[in-house]
């Protein structure tokens, strides 16, 4: 038995009209119960007749649900529905579904009526036991299982045909089905490392309530104290003899080079042959290309500015023997021991709490030297400007020179997230926390010192941003420049309570370590900058309809000289388009020209499109000619590719192509695994997204640039030849 059959376990989720549980509504239903082995015993699904009129419902709901209209009209109301539901829930009833938030809300506020227990989320479940994933998207991670025997086993008995993502029941039916994998898994694991029952045991969570680990009553309580990851140490590299390596020796410091139509593959492959060199990209995307590129010629050992998320024995050991144990603290063991069954050597952390408990239990040690290091622009300069010297032996390669002055006046002014700062402070609450825990010391009073002070922090973080939406009540903008916050009357309560956290700072040096108050000191003379001058005031979307605030000096400028003041190192600059400067070659690296592209050689055909109706007629005629049609539709406005993708499903285009746009059809990860999966395709985005395509080398036949003329067009025709290595 794989759970507790005290409880009724269901699965469940909704279809909806839209993302706002204030204003969109439930329009389909689906529920999955399954018993304490795990065999589904109920089920149900049903379309729910909206309120509102349903010729108000867009295009993108029938596009991504396949629901149409008339069901919908002829669908039985909410009021009949939840008759119909009573006998799934009660006070035993426990909720499985991924991201269940969102499917919680309305079902709280549109079925008032039903009461369950409690509720688990899948998504956290899959963060903890699959590694590395591009996408975390229910459909995504199922597509991804069906090669595991440990997950096709699960409902083999019960094949309801043909699985679509986005219908109420598949998904319920899948998201029952992540569930209880890991279940499994997590027993399987307890079957390598015994003493995660103990963990599990002292968990205050769901877990240790409906897991039956009554087998497990004889293992003996010792003290726990796992293997360590193994690091992959930077072994010597080597790269194709067939390519002279660029001595960067040879090359003088400070100065510009045109690389001219030299592939990509030709220059990474001669730089890599020098050890000690940073190679540094105008964003991820492209450092991601180049990381793909590396790999392909069997170069493993390469770093990264970010740290080695890489933890300390010693502390380690010590959490793993507190008494008590939060879900989000047995998550993360259970992420380690997997990490450990898998053989990684570095931790994947993707989610705030991981980053909390990792804080604490985090390798200070030196961090390891590798001999090719891959930056973006901005965390180069974050790196430099933090850790002088811990780079000082490297040489710095500049890709995509032309960026480096937007690049680091950007840098410069870049927006301060004060949720940032206050995770911070809660990571050492948490310390002080577990190491009481260990010491077994009881704090009595509500809030220690540190706490309140961190209380404090959150109630100005409130406060702050309550004063800093009044600015934006009349406008629809984004961003608004206003005078300095301190002392302005706009931002009265903001900086009494600022006052007096600055105050009470000093409270802080006595409660936390030497190293973690000068970060704490780093932070608050960062906010105290911004907030001293003209400043930048960026409304962000919170889920659903709130907003928060991030906030940046106004625009810095810089000059060369101020530029190079931060480095230590010798920097060539690397030129895409500068042909007036020093070519780049060697006797055996010789610029090549680029074939025309031709629908013959596979290469890409580069269109210009200016009108919607041209765009529709050529795509239409495209798909009539060949089956395994795939482009990409440069559109630079979220307005124009949302007009762009409805005029396709008015002419059925995505009947016979797969859709993928921006904000539509979900983030960059899901869109990449789903572009995969598919010849024929359609993808309507901005720049960067084509680039996640080359890093993943995922062939297009046409790039289609519509309504895009301007002075960035170049640049981005420049990194089509340059960065593609998908054909």
């Amino acid at each position: 038995m794989l759970l507790n059959s005290e409880y009724r376990y269901i699965g469940l989720d909704f279809e909806t009209t839209g993302l706002d549980v204030s204003k969109d509504e439930p329009i389909q239903i689906g529920i999955i119960e399954i018993d304490a082995t795990g065999k589904i015993i109920g089920e149900y699904q049903s379309l729910i007749k909206p309120d509102k009129k349903t010729d108000e419902l867009k295009h993108i709901v029938g596009f991504i649900t396949g629901l149409s209209i008339s069901e919908l009209e002829t669908a039985p109301n909410r009021d009949t529905v939840e008759q119909e539901l009573q006998r799934f829930f009660g006070e035993n009833t426990i909720i499985i579904w991924h991201n269940i938030k969102f499917d919680l809300d309305f079902l709280n506020k549109y079925f008032p009526s039903l009461e369950y227990h409690s509720s688990i989320d899948t998504f956290p479940l899959a963060q903890t036991i699959v590694h590395y994933a591009q996408s975390y998207a229910l459909e995504v991670l199922i597509e991804n299982l069906k090669s595991e025997r440990l997950f096709t086993t699960i409902f083999e008995e019960n094949n309801h045909g043909e699985e679509k993502s986005h219908d109420a029941f598949f998904d319920t039916k899948n998201s029952t089905k992540l569930f209880l994998y890991f279940v499994r898994y997590l027993y399987n694991l307890i079957e390598s490392y015994p003493n995660l029952v103990h963990i599990i045991q002292q968990g205050t969570g769901i877990w240790n309530q409906i897991l039956n680990l009554k087998k497990y009553k004889d293992i003996p309580a010792i003290e726990i104290n796992f293997p360590v990851l193994e690091r992959i140490s930077p072994n010597n590299t080597s790269v194709p003899k067939s390519i002279t390596g660029i001595d960067t020796d040879t090359l003088e410091n400070q100065k510009k080079y045109f690389i001219g139509n030299i592939s990509i593959r030709d220059i990474l492959a001669s730089l890599a042959q020098n050890k000690n060199i940073i190679l540094a990209f105008q964003n991820i995307q492209k450092l991601d290309i180049a990381k793909s590129v590396l790999n392909d010629m069997g170069i493993k050992n390469i770093g990264f500015t970010k740290e080695d998320q890489t933890i300390n024995p010693e502390n380690f050991k010590k959490f793993l023997n507190k008494w008590q144990f939060n879900d989000e603290e047995t998550f993360f063991v259970i992420k380690y021991l997997s990490h450990l069954k898998k053989g990684l050597g570095v931790l994947n952390l993707n989610n705030q709490g991981d980053y909390r408990i990792y804080h604490y239990i985090k390798d200070t040690r030196t961090k390891t030297k590798y001999p090719i290091i891959l930056t973006t622009h901005h965390g180069l300069f974050t790196s430099l400007t933090e850790n002088e010297e811990t780079y000082q032996e490297y040489d710095i390669c500049f890709f995509d020179t032309e960026q480096w002055y937007k690049s680091y006046n950007f840098f410069l002014s870049s927006p301060i997230d004060l949720y940032y700062t206050l995770n911070i402070l809660e990571s050492f609450v948490y310390q002080q926390k577990v190491d009481n825990q260990i010491k077994g010391i009881v704090v009595s009073e509500p809030w220690g010192i540190l706490e309140e002070f961190v209380n404090m922090f959150q109630i100005c973080l409130w406060i702050l941003f309550s004063e800093s939406k009044k600015l934006f009540i009349r406008t629809e903008n984004t961003m608004v420049q206003h005078d300095p916050i301190r002392w302005h009357s706009d931002f009265h309560q903001t900086n009494q309570l600022w006052n007096q956290l600055i105050e009470k700072k000093e409270w802080l040096q006595k409660m936390l370590s030497e190293e973690n108050y000068k970060l704490v000191e780093k932070h608050f003379a960062h906010i105290q900058k911004v907030f001293n001058g003209i400043v930048n005031i960026f409304k962000k979307m919170y889920w659903g309809s709130d907003f928060y605030f991030t906030y940046a000096e106004s625009q810095k400028y810089t000059d060369r000289k101020e530029f190079m003041d931060i480095f230590k190192n010798k920097v060539i600059f690397l030129s895409n388009t500068g042909k007036q400067f020093t070519p780049l070659t060697t006797s055996n690296l010789v610029p090549r020209t680029l074939p025309a592209p031709s629908p013959a050689t596979g290469s890409q055909i580069i269109l210009n499109i200016p009108k919607i109706e041209s765009l529709i007629t050529h795509i239409k005629t495209q798909e009539e000619n060949d089956a395994e049609y795939s482009c990409f539709i440069f559109s630079p406005k979220k307005d124009e590719s949302k007009k762009i993708f409805e005029d396709l499903c008015q002419n059925n285009i995505h009947k016979q192509a797969l859709l993928l746009v921006e904000n539509i059809t979900g983030g960059i990860g899901k869109n990449i695994s789903k572009a995969k999966q598919s010849k024929n395709k359609i993808l309507i985005w901005w720049y960067n997204f084509i680039l996640y395509l080359y890093a993943n080398k995922i062939p297009l036949k046409e790039i289609i640039l519509f309504n895009s003329r301007g002075p960035s067009e170049q640049n981005i025709l420049d990194d089509i030849k340059r960065y593609n290595i998908s054909n």
